[in-house]
């Protein structure tokens, strides 16, 4: 079977984050991210957009992988999912810290598949902007 994005939106899995969910989340990321005077911001910004990258790849080639990579690949994707959390909390703190709205992370949700989903429309939006 080959992957689509109607498959994706009828996921037995459910709460399923659309495109244009994760558009105005990404733009309600970025938006707060510019308003915030913290010198070392975009440093936050790109490790956020790094990590969402490699987990991407990651999810990316799992439709690829035979079992034993899967196996071997499984602490990873893991690990870099994790990273790619810990990256979107650190953003929303720095800029609650400053009174800024940070909404867009309670929008987003807690759920690992749908925060997941969103790593991979990160690396979309951030692919398709940098031609």
């Amino acid at each position: 079977m080959i992957n689509t994005y109607k498959a994706y939106l009828d996921h037995s899995a459910g709460n399923i984050i659309t495109i244009d969910e994760a558009l105005t989340i990404y733009e309600k990321m970025a938006e707060s991210i510019e308003k915030c005077t913290l010198e070392d911001k975009m440093d936050f910004w790109n490790d956020c957009i790094k990590k969402a990258a490699v987990y991407s790849k990651i999810r990316n080639d799992w439709e690829n992988m035979g079992r034993e990579e899967r196996i071997t690949a499984d602490e990873g994707r893991t690990l870099a999912h994790n990273g790619f959390i810990t990256s979107i909390n650190v953003l929303s703190r720095i800029v609650g810290n400053e009174g800024i709205d940070n909404s867009w992370r309670e929008e987003l949700g807690d759920e690992r598949k749908r925060i997941g989903d969103f790593a991979c429309f990160v690396a979309f939006i951030t692919g398709i902007s940098n031609r």
